[in-house]
């Protein structure tokens, strides 16, 4: 099905291409021409908004969801019209998907705790706004440039008073993810949120051992009996934050960042810069040299070049996150097309720098990513 926008979106927005496809709709990425950014349009599906009351409380439940302002809540923008239904504005979220990032290496306990932490906060923060998103999986969670995770696509919401958007009678959510009790027709809830977390949880942790306390944690976000789940997300949030605290090592004395940098140049300004931080600086110059530091040293970060001699930059990032290096990897390259940041976040890559970049650019990232990947406190 083709979409048009309308002409006053059309002035406005310029479609980019399609982003995805799902129950709820089409999603395409667009140009604000108006405020010189990127966002996302999701065209809500015609096939849910046969009558009018279902338009109604699609509009009504897609204005309660734009209301919520929180960092880990993907932001709707505006809520427009096409001809067969409505169009929702909403935030471009270029780092892929949870299940992306979980497909590429295995996560440390920390991550895990952390991404869980993210995405807690922000269904609480929905939840103490009478909306309940009735359909979290490792799919409708995001990375933003900067690497904070988003809640998306609250297409099975609904509000405390029971109407939903899946206005069609169909059962909202995806079952492997779902509550038993959603089965059996009762409305999803917040509870059934908490079983859907865990869930998430669960799925982040394969195929690894995890400590005892965690497995607890995720039983009980999962248990078949509702009441004998945690009761809100705020309490399963406390367990995740208590195992943190029990888990966490004793910090380093000093962060080690390894930069895998073929140019003389860069590579020894680059050293300059981060040891006047504080870092301690690990330098090789090419592919091979790097993936053997990684292994010896063990860093906290990896600034890698994409485009090395002999081994590239891409071939170091698949080689480390098959070795199960766990520490975050910030590719760095001289071409901005955006295929290459794609396919740099799909093999592991936490993040993207294009350059020629700025100090402040540069140290912001970094230290966005060591404190995703610090030991946490409660």
């Amino acid at each position: 099905m083709r979409f048009e926008l309308q002409d006053h979106m059309r002035a406005r927005y310029e479609l980019l291409g399609p982003l995805g496809e799902g129950g709820m709709g089409v999603v395409y990425k667009a140009r604000d021409k108006q405020l010189d950014r990127v966002v996302a349009l999701k065209f809500l599906s015609a096939g849910a908004m046969e009558s009018a009351p279902a338009r109604q409380r699609a509009l009504d439940e897609a204005r309660a969801i734009a209301a919520l302002n929180h960092p880990n809540i993907a932001t709707i923008y505006e809520i427009g019209e096409t001809a067969v239904a409505p169009v929702l504005v909403l935030e471009y979220l270029p780092g892929g998907t949870l299940r992306a990032r979980t497909g590429t290496r295995p996560l440390s306990l920390v991550e895990i705790v952390d991404f869980g932490l993210q995405i807690a906060d922000g269904l609480a923060h929905a939840h103490e706004h009478g909306v309940v998103h009735g359909d979290i999986k490792t799919e409708n969670v995001m990375f933003s440039q900067d690497g904070r995770l988003k809640i998306t696509d609250f297409g099975s919401a609904r509000l405390h008073d029971d109407r939903t958007i899946a206005v069609d009678g169909t059962i909202a959510g995806t079952l492997m993810y779902m509550a038993p009790e959603c089965l059996q027709g009762i409305a999803a809830d917040v509870v059934t949120d908490v079983f859907s977390l865990g869930v998430v949880l669960e799925e982040m942790a394969r195929p690894q051992a995890m400590p005892e306390a965690f497995q607890q944690i995720v039983a009980r976000a999962t248990a078949r009996d509702r009441s004998q789940r945690f009761q809100s997300i705020r309490e399963l949030a406390s367990a995740l934050r208590r195992l943190a605290t029990a888990a966490s090592p004793p910090p380093r004395d000093t962060t080690t960042i390894l930069v895998i940098e073929d140019d003389d140049t860069l590579r020894n300004t680059l050293e300059i810069g981060l040891e006047g931080e504080g870092y301690r600086v690990l330098k090789a110059a090419n592919g091979r040299e790097g993936i053997r530091l990684a292994g010896d040293e063990r860093p906290d970060l990896v600034l890698l070049d994409v485009t090395l001699p002999g081994v590239n930059g891409f071939d170091v990032c698949r080689e480390l996150r098959g070795k199960g290096f766990g520490a975050p990897i910030i590719m760095v390259t001289g071409r901005a097309e955006e295929v290459d940041r794609v396919v740099g976040l799909e093999i592991g890559a936490d993040d993207y720098l294009t350059k020629p970049f700025g100090r402040r650019e540069l140290l912001a990232r970094i230290r966005v990513h060591l404190r995703r990947t610090a030991p946490l406190t409660s």
